[in-house]
């Protein structure tokens, strides 16, 4: 038995309603894919709910064309490639390689003061697809274990002038709220 994709299999029964009947009538198509975008659907692989129109009747054009087959999932032909000229993309692969702690936002910054790109030209996401293509994406070292020092500081911080509260609460410290014995 052939195996058939299972996003042709959700797409081909989607499109039920249009690829069980002949001829439609004039108008009917339209009718029934606005009857088919309103629905919810558990989509494979997606979070999204709906369809839009436009999306349907691509779908029933290409079944129409090419049956089930053409509702298959395709890989992009442009996947792992990046539109970004060489030489921007060297020098945002070399200023992350330099300090792996660079952000996105200081890679721009660092292109566009050095004159590579033109101010706000360079997408953060465009950026983030090729530092991740190469592995980039995250910090490169050992996971911290433990509370950093800064952050250990502002707990115990806390902890004091929480327990400073707590004792104004009580009535002690010339607490002025009440709670304890004011000028008698």
């Amino acid at each position: 038995m052939n195996d058939i994709d299972e996003m042709a299999l959700f797409r081909l029964g989607v499109l039920g309603p249009l690829t069980s009947r002949g001829e439609l009538a004039r108008g009917e198509l339209t009718r029934l894919i606005r009857q088919i975008a309103q629905q919810e659907y558990a989509i494979p692989g997606s979070r999204r709910r709906h369809i839009s129109e436009k999306t349907l009747h691509a779908w029933y054009d290409t079944w129409r064309r090419e049956g089930i087959a053409g509702l298959a999932s395709k890989v992009r032909a442009d996947r792992g490639s990046s539109k970004l000229p060489e030489a921007v993309q060297a020098a945002v692969l070399a200023a992350k390689r330099e300090n792996p702690r660079r952000s996105i936002r200081q890679i721009r910054l660092l292109l566009e003061s050095a004159g590579l790109v033109a101010r706000d030209t360079l997408s953060r996401s465009a950026v983030h697809r090729l530092l991740k293509a190469h592995g980039l994406s995250r910090i490169a070292g050992p996971a911290v274990s433990g509370k950093p020092a800064a952050l250990y500081s502002c707990c115990m911080c806390l902890g004091t002038i929480s327990t400073m509260f707590n004792t104004m609460e009580m009535g002690h410290a010339g607490d002025r709220r009440g709670g304890g014995e004011q000028g008698s």
